[in-house]
């Protein structure tokens, strides 16, 4: 019976059945590499991921900076990840069509994903922009950025204004002096070229037209921007005598660490704002506030005392002084000055000398009292936990800091874990950007040909976008996972 039906088989053609066996994967060799190569690039993107995450969450409680803190804006991120699903997406309609052979709309959706990619980067680079203009890149030891207000940062910030104002200050007395220079050596210029020249004659001539030539020069890149830079050291010099200087000196003179430390937490929340810090300083602003007016009542009681006795010629000394802190290199008030001192007695120089403390004292409270209405006019809301600023026009909104109002200012700030902050942001999105910038070089490689009548996006090059198509897809899900750490928590 086995027989038979083994014979009726074999009659029939069903005899033992014919395995085909595949020499290697069932998958292009071109596909096989692309993901061999994917699978390092996910190890090297989980141990970066993995390394931010053990920063972030290991960092103390409270330091690792807040979106706000560092300009990063949600909805921004939220785009960039909307385009590059989108570039996903139009990758695969790329592929769909060219495998049904329409290269004219596969060519289309393949011009449409570089175009998502493009704007990608250029969203992006807006965004390291904004971070390049406040300060934030990572730097060794430190950018503009310090872990806490102390006095080293409080040094920084001193150096930072003395700097701009001594640059501005010679820029001033070079252009005194070149406008003081030029006229004689135009005149001198004019009377040797009217006459015949010798040879010593001749090479002075040229001496002066050379130097003439240099203080016209100064005079021009000086004077060009003159008014911005009288505007901007006015400003400079207000912050360096009455905010740096000032905070040194208040930590200088109290024992108290927690105030000594808040005078210095201040100076830090006027130059660049952090909203966890805002109900402190509205507190110690209170507090700074009383012991100004106090301190200032005791010292007009201290001046009263010193000058009860009224006397012309101590009048006439101290208003000498004054005028001499003001303009201290004019010279008919120093002879002035010591013509009067020189009628004093012993006594009342000394009483001088002490009244004269007690006014450079009181004119430092009264210049740090203009300075914070003019240049950190604000209120704190306590509803929303911060500070409210009313601009020149009126117009009321958040403080964000003397280094926003003042862009050229640049100076340090205080932001705790920035600069481990900006290290990892810009490792992790600088690594992913790179990967964009690789693909989109693919796209462009694919299209290239196609422009120039070459090569069509059909059938046969559906392996190849397929490949090009599944590394897009990997670059896209890299970024779903950076865009809820970075942007979200």
């Amino acid at each position: 019976m086995a027989e038979h039906d083994s014979g009726h088989h074999d009659d029939h053609g069903h005899g033992h059945i014919q395995l085909e066996y595949q020499p290697a994967l069932p998958i292009p060799n071109g596909k096989v590499i692309l993901w061999l190569f994917l699978s390092t690039e996910i190890m090297f993107f989980a141990g970066l991921i993995g390394t931010f995450i053990v920063l972030r969450y290991g960092a103390p409680p409270g330091t690792w900076p807040a979106q706000h803190d560092v300009h990063l804006k949600e909805w921004i991120g939220g785009m960039n990840t909307f385009v590059l699903i989108a570039s996903s997406l139009t990758i695969v309609l790329a592929l769909e069509f060219a495998r049904k052979d329409k290269p004219a709309i596969a060519t289309f959706w393949m011009v449409a994903t570089l175009i998502f990619g493009s704007t990608f980067l250029g969203i992006k680079a807006g965004e390291y922009n904004s971070k390049f203009s406040h300060g934030i890149y990572p730097k060794k030891p430190r950018s503009q950025m310090y872990e806490k207000a102390d006095i080293y940062y409080v040094a920084a910030v001193r150096n930072r204004l003395n700097s701009l104002v001594t640059t501005w200050r010679t820029e001033e007395a070079e252009l005194e002096t070149a406008k003081n220079e030029q006229p004689g050596l135009t005149a001198e210029i004019e009377t040797l070229s009217q006459k015949s020249r010798s040879d010593a004659e001749e090479l002075d001539y040229d001496a002066k037209r050379e130097r003439l030539d240099e203080v016209e020069s100064t005079l021009r890149r000086i004077e060009a921007n003159d008014a911005e830079r009288k505007e901007r050291l006015a400003v400079a010099e207000v912050l360096l005598a009455d905010f740096a200087r000032w905070t040194e000196l208040a930590a200088a003179k109290t024992d108290d660490p927690v105030k000594r430390q808040a005078a210095m937490e201040v100076l830090a929340y006027q130059i660049y704002p952090l909203h966890r810090d805002a109900a402190a300083i509205a507190e110690y602003r209170r507090w700074e506030a009383a012991e100004r007016k106090k301190e200032a009542d005791e010292l007009v009681a201290r001046r009263g005392v010193l000058l009860a006795t009224p006397s012309p010629q101590s009048d006439a000394v101290l208003g000498l002084r004054k005028q001499q802190v003001g303009d201290p290199n004019n010279t008919d008030i120093q002879a002035k000055l010591a013509q009067a001192e020189g009628e004093l007695s012993a006594e009342q120089r000394t009483v001088i000398d002490e009244a004269a403390i007690v006014d450079v004292r009181l004119d430092q409270i009264r210049r740090r009292e203009e300075a914070l209405e003019k240049y950190f006019d604000v209120q704190y809301d306590h509803e929303q936990h911060t500070f409210v600023h009313r601009g020149e026009d009126g117009h009321e909104g958040e403080w964000h800091g003397l280094n926003d109002e003042y862009h050229w200012l640049r100076l340090p700030m205080k932001l705790p874990s920035g600069n481990m902050w900006a290290s990892t942001y810009f490792l992790l999105t600088g690594f992913h950007a790179l990967h964009v910038v690789i693909g989109l070089i693919v796209f462009v490689c694919i299209l290239l040909p196609v422009a120039l009548g070459k090569s069509r996006l059909d059938s046969t090059k559906a392996n190849v976008i397929e490949n090009t198509g599944l590394y897009w897809h990997f670059v896209d899900l890299v970024w779903i996972f950076l865009f809820p750490l970075l942007y979200l928590f």
